[in-house]
């Protein structure tokens, strides 16, 4: 019994020693990390579309905060490009991205931040040298239902293609609203 009490305490301290140590990494990591992402996001925006991003701080309405985590607004020269949207989908698994719209409300294109698709499969859909996201560069909105799915990889096109058709449609509100 004592040796089972040992062993446990041994355990318990060898747990909270590596806790410890993975919370300082962390703690010395996560600036650091976040600004990789930030400017991972700024380099796909600005290969989607140029000008200059700023963040709309608005609330993103109920119908479109379906995947839609963040919205940017570009401008070159004075003159309204377009919106970035960073767009978080469910494929088979999470697939996060950003979908360029021109203030024409035609897809600016498609870049994959992150995904963890089943790979060969459903990561053939986020490959943006494949066949699936070049549909999406120049298609206006109401061409997106025609994009035509990955065989094999039906959950991960379905969700791709949700996180575009959401994105053109919160455009278009954000559009209309700025007419008036």
């Amino acid at each position: 019994m004592k040796q089972i009490v040992s062993l446990s305490i041994r355990l318990a301290l060898f747990v909270a020693v590596v806790t410890a140590m993975l919370s300082w990494v962390n703690i010395l990591t996560r600036d650091i990390i976040a600004q990789r992402r930030a400017a991972e996001g700024e380099a796909a925006r600005s290969s989607l579309m140029s000008g200059t991003f700023v963040q709309l701080d608005s609330e993103i309405p109920e119908e479109f905060s379906d995947g839609i985590t963040a919205v940017y607004r570009a401008e070159k020269d004075g003159v309204f490009v377009g919106y970035c949207f960073d767009v978080t989908v469910k494929g088979y698994n999470e697939i996060q991205m950003i979908v360029g719209v021109f203030a024409d409300g035609s897809v600016a294109g498609v870049k994959i931040l992150s995904q963890t698709e089943t790979p060969g499969i459903g990561s053939k859909v986020v490959d943006e040298s494949g066949a699936y996201l070049p549909q999406f560069v120049n298609l206006p909105s109401s061409g997106i239902d025609s994009v035509v799915a990955i065989s094999g990889a039906t959950l991960s096109s379905e969700g791709v293609r949700d996180g575009v058709r959401v994105a053109a449609a919160y455009a278009a509100a954000l559009s209309e609203s700025e007419v008036e």
